[in-house]
């Protein structure tokens, strides 16, 4: 079945249909009788070709099956380049009942997210580069290159100013999801050198990394305590350390992970792919590790569980294990679970996201 085939089947709603006799239809509403709240992942889609109707089609799917927010992906540029697709997409989430949280991309190399690309900011300021334990320059260049230290003031002027602009431009937005922050590092800059000594250990910059996100999502709460402030990291990134950083971080809404929606059995059975392969080491949601990331966010009063489950970069033998542990994946209840929406280097695209849709579906909906 092809995509347009599919989305219409899926979402019964007939792709032929005039567009505008199509809005005046009653769109479907999100349905969903648990305690968990279902988001999808929607990165940069529709940048810079935008169809409306594409959007209002995908919309329509994922509120078909009980999700209720919408995560697209937000370049700083997008903020100048893209700003009407993005309006175009957020107001289409409302129209089905969804609400829309950003997920700040590339930050100054300091946040994931969608696509992989070099942070504007971090190319035209040099002097906030951070630093490796070898003395040079700290870059990712299969991610986003560069990357800004958290100890110039700059750094940390660019978070609280986009996103001032952000939500100056969107301000229905609900939040926004720190995606697998970085610098929960060693940095050895002349900024870090100058605020942790030389030679620090690990533990002050994993300490220093918890302040910068704590300020980073402090100034988003007095200014916009309404909405939401969401930090995951990597399901393989959990030594005691790593947990104590990521989960000290505050004011947070929602703590949590992202990793393979199968167990260890399944994920040893694919290879390791190198960096930037998400199969065949540890990064998984079962087997235990998901829960300590639900365990680690509920220590704090009021905060709640976040879980992305992975599905790009998926063969057919991925596809096979994903559906036949999907159901476990969502029996841990995290408070928020998010699904990515049609992404990037999947086999067989269709039949992935209908077993994905099948199994919230049925969790949402009975």
């Amino acid at each position: 079945m092809n995509r347009r085939a599919f989305l219409s089947a899926s979402a019964a709603v007939p792709a032929a249909l005039p567009a505008i006799a199509r809005a005046a239809d009653a769109p479907p509403r999100p349905v969903n009788r648990t305690t968990t709240a279902i988001a999808a992942y929607y990165l940069n889609a529709h940048m810079y070709t935008i169809v409306p109707r594409h959007v209002r089609a995908d919309m329509e799917w994922m509120a078909s099956i009980g999700t209720q927010y919408l995560c697209i992906g937000v370049l700083e540029q997008d903020l100048f380049a893209a700003r009407e697709n993005h309006a175009l997409i957020l107001a289409e989430a409302t129209r089905v009942g969804m609400k829309v949280l950003a997920v700040p991309s590339r930050w100054a190399g300091l946040t994931a997210g969608a696509p992989k690309a070099p942070s504007l900011f971090s190319a035209a300021n040099p002097d906030t580069w951070m630093v490796n334990k070898r003395g040079t320059t700290f870059v990712s260049p299969k991610v986003s290159s560069v990357i800004s230290s958290i100890h110039h003031p700059k750094t940390l002027q660019f978070f609280q100013d986009t996103l001032v602009e952000l939500f100056q431009q969107h301000p229905t937005m609900a939040g926004f999801i720190l995606d697998e922050p970085k610098a929960f590092n060693i940095d050895t800059s002349p900024m870090a050198v100058t605020a942790l000594g030389a030679n620090a250990p690990l533990e002050a910059h994993l300490g220093a990394a918890r302040d910068f996100y704590s300020k980073v999502c402090r100034f988003a709460k007095e200014r916009w305590p309404e909405k939401s402030t969401i930090l995951f990291q990597k399901a393989d990134n959990h030594t005691p350390a790593e947990l104590a950083a990521g989960g000290g971080v505050g004011p947070l809404d929602y703590y949590g992970c992202d990793g393979r929606p199968w167990t260890r059995e399944e994920d040893q059975r694919f290879p390791h792919g190198g960096a930037n392969s998400e199969s065949g080491k540890g990064k998984i949601l079962l087997s235990g590790v998901g829960q300590i990331f639900i365990d680690t966010a509920r220590k704090v009063p009021g905060r709640k569980s976040f879980f992305l489950a992975e599905n790009h970069n998926i063969t057919t033998a991925m596809i096979d294990a994903m559906d036949r542990d999907y159901p476990a994946v969502l029996a841990l209840r995290p408070d928020l679970f998010a699904y990515y929406y049609y992404p990037r280097n999947v086999q067989e695209p269709d039949r992935a996201m209908e077993i994905i849709a099948r199994h919230i579906r049925r969790f949402t909906q009975g």
